[in-house]
Formats: C-alpha cells, structure tokens, sequence
C-alpha cells in the first residue's frame, strides 16, 4: 500500500438505466388510472443482477434555510420534512425482453446479462385515491387543523417557491413541493454509485404528474352564494330635487343637519366553490332601505363598477428542524455527507423545533361585464307604524316605504393552470375570491370591498 493509498472505491462502470413511459411526459394522472411503461437496461459490462425493482411512489418535501450568521461568516439553519405519501413496488427482473433479429420483443428468463445488448422490463401500476400513511408524533402538532396527518386524498402535483421565480424548481431551498413518479432501482453486486466507502444501488426516476379527481360541479348562476351586505347612506340635495351640482354644493351637503339623505343596501354574492379552468358567478345588489322626510327624489339608476377581483392562494406549509444538517448552504448531513433528506419516520422529539410559514398570492381577473347602468325598480309598497313624539307606537298612523332595487350578474374565469386546494401531512392550499365594487348614484360614489369565505378549488373535469 502506498503512501498516498486512499481506501475510496473505485467508481465500476455503470451500466445505463432509463424509464420510458407509455403516455407523454405532460399527461396528468388521476386516482385508479393505469401507469405503462419499461425500464431499459443496457450493460457496458456482462452483469448479473439480484433484482430490478420499480416503484410507483408520492412525496411530500418541504426545505426551509434561514441566514443565523454574523459578521464576517454565514451559517444556515435548516428546516426539512420528508414525508411518503404512498409506494407501491415490485421486481420486475425477470420480466425482461429482448429484440430478435426480426425486431420484436420476445420474453427471456435471463440470469445473465451481456454486454451492449438492450434489456427492456415491462410494468404497470394502479395509482390510488389516497395515502398510504400516517404522520402522528412527527410534527409540533397533531391537531392542527391546517393540517391532515391521518389518511387523505392524494394532493395534487404541487411546487411552492418562496421567491416565485421562473427558474425555481424545487432543488434549492425554500420550497414546498408534492411529487409523484416512477423509480427504477437496479440491485446488482458490484454495481453501483460510489458514495465514499459505500456502493450505493444505481437508480433513476421519471417524475409524473396527477390530479385527484374533483367532485365540484362548475358553479353556475344557480349555485347557492354567500351574501356580504353593507348598509350605506347617500347625502344630496339631488334627494330634494335640487339641480345644483359643485364643490360648492357637495360641502353644503356635507355640512348641512338638513340636507336629505337615502340609507341603501349594497349586496355582494360570492361561491365558496370554484373549478380550475371554469367560470363562476356573482352577483351585486342595490337596495333602498329609507329615506328623511324631505328626501323626494330617488335616483333613477344605479352604476355598478367592478374595480378590482382577485384570486387569493393560501399556501401553509410546516417543517421539523433538520438537527443532522451541517451549518453550510447545501445543509449535508454530517453523519453522511451525501444525505441532506431526514428519515422519513423521524418523530418530532428529535427536532424539538418546527418552522411554520404561510404565504397570500393574488392573481388578477376579468369579470364581465366591467360595469353595468342599472334602472331601480320600485317594489311592493310597505308599511310602518310611526312613532309619537314621545316615542311610542301610534296604531292609527302607517308610513308606506317603498324599496327599490336592482341587481346585475358577473362572470369571471379561474386560470386552467390554478392548482386545486388539497389539505395535507405539513402543506395545505386554499383560496378566496376578493371584489371591489365601485357604486355610483345620486352623483356620488361609494366602495364596498369583500373576501369570500375560504373555498374550495376543484379540479378540471378528466
């Protein structure tokens, strides 16, 4: 042994492993579809294997880095959750195929396998509805109700980045992500990847993506709508019949204890519900609610302008504190270097931290129409008994007040690329429609801005 001798292995020649899947590389995936494809195997050198498995697998991964340096150095504290949403597997080794002269595949029970010859490996694989496992005592806690630890549907394919750039793909830190593929491992001795004194089985993935499937029915003008009302009050002298108009005028009105003055009602409906792709529906309503005595003139037309709507996302995600990671931007492992994932079945009490974080982003939309001239329309007269000047009831004496109203109907699209909401082990994703909704009558103008309740974004129709 020399005196520079280094007890590393040597890197062996490896033989090429590649997926090939049946349907395109954009195809989406849902619960109890069928996933086709083979694993080719080429050798560079006569090889013989113990097994080739494949798996089909879902993952939840989340890595957080915050900066904890000072002066003139820079450590990194790292947060990490490496969560199995499902894996099914089998080996396919002695499934495999190889080309007669004339072209076609043809089985073969191979224990052996040569040099420059290609091997392919047929599989097929179900994915399922839901998960496949258990999160309990591997988060800060349990009952979160952001938050499903138990069985669940299956997220959707899902890529958060903190900073939302094009480039971001979910390798550096500073993301959350949901992902699904097939894995190919071959386990062959003397073959594989040198990792320091270790020889790691050689493995490669195909990463596909999938949708669960949505039970929400596009929501239509019909569908049942949440209503955000405001009562507001106009102050003109219009109300009198006056047809001065001005600045002037306007702090009169302002000013005056006499000037008339109509109480209305402005209504915002909103869904809870919404489909990734579709359109929804909302509507806006104005209502008379009373008026003073000197108040003749109702206006006879109302404007309704949409000056802004908004598709809020909420993304909550959670990761346990990596205690094993080194102080470096990378965050390795210092008990392996070349790990930076913790174990999936880490319980919390070894991190003994969580960070938790949450993130608004808003998308604009279109609605249509953008604004809308509306006439009111007079309803049934309805009565009142006034009350004395000493405040009680006078049976004998009614006052009629008759409402008016109108109502206009908007529509806007969510983007077909919207993901939709799912609640999961440590990442949740839910939405909000927010309205603002510009009124104008008797000359003024008023504002009524509103969030919907937290809804629920579905999934396009397969």
């Amino acid at each position: 042994m020399g005196l520079f001798s280094s007890n590393k292995l040597r890197q062996p020649p490896l033989p090429d492993l590649a997926i090939q899947l049946d349907d395109t590389a954009d195809r989406v995936y849902r619960p109890d579809d069928i996933v086709r494809g083979h694993v080719v195997l080429t050798p560079v050198a006569s090889i013989e294997p113990e097994a080739l498995k494949v798996s089909l697998f879902g993952q939840s991964l989340i890595w957080y880095r915050r900066d904890v340096g000072s002066g003139n150095t820079t450590d990194y504290h790292h947060w990490r959750d490496n969560a199995p949403l499902f894996e099914v597997a089998q080996d396919i080794l002695h499934a495999a195929t190889t080309m007669t002269n004339e072209d076609k595949k043809e089985p073969q029970a191979i224990s052996k396998f040569e040099a420059g010859q290609v091997y392919t490996f047929p599989f097929q694989f179900t994915f399922p509805a839901g998960t496949g496992t258990t999160r309990y005592g591997q988060y800060e806690n349990d009952s979160d109700q952001k938050y499903d630890i138990g069985p669940h549907d299956l997220p959707p394919s899902f890529l958060f980045t903190r900073f939302n750039r094009p480039t971001d793909d979910g390798t550096d830190a500073d993301f959350a992500k949901i992902e699904y593929g097939v894995r190919a491992t071959l386990i062959c001795p003397g073959i594989g990847v040198v990792q320091g004194k270790s020889l790691i089985d050689l493995t490669t993935t195909s990463i596909i993506l999938f949708q669960p499937t949505s039970p929400i029915p596009p929501p239509g003008p019909y569908t049942t709508l949440n209503r955000y009302p405001k009562t507001l009050t106009l102050r003109s002298s219009l109300l009198a019949g006056n047809t001065q108009t001005g600045i002037r005028q306007s702090i009169r009105d302002r000013l005056s204890s006499s000037t008339p003055t109509l109480d209305f009602e402005v209504a915002i409906e909103l869904p809870e519900h919404f489909t990734s792709g579709s359109e929804f529906h909302f509507r806006a309503s104005f209502t008379t609610l009373s008026r003073s005595p000197n108040a003749l003139h109702i206006p006879p037309s109302v404007t309704f302008n949409i000056l802004k709507l908004d598709l809020l996302d909420f993304t909550f995600f959670r990761a346990p504190r990596d205690r094993d990671a080194g102080s470096g931007r990378s965050g390795l492992h210092r008990s392996n270097r070349y790990e930076s994932w913790p174990p999936p079945d880490q319980l919390y009490i070894v991190a003994k931290n969580e960070h938790e974080d949450f993130t608004e982003r808003k998308t604009s939309l279109n609605a249509l129409p953008e604004s809308a001239i509306l006439e009111l329309t007079a309803g049934l007269p309805e009565y009142s008994v006034i009350a004395s000047s000493s405040g009680e009831k006078d049976s004998g004496a009614m006052e009629e007040q008759v409402k008016s109203t109108c109502e206009q109907w908007f529509t806007a699209r969510i983007p077909g690329v919207t993901v939709p909401s799912f609640r999961s082990f440590a990442i949740t994703r839910a939405y909000k429609v927010r309205v603002k909704l510009g009124v104008e009558v008797g000359g003024k103008k008023f504002e009524r801005e509103v969030e919907s309740a937290v809804g629920r974004m579905g999934s396009p129709q397969a």
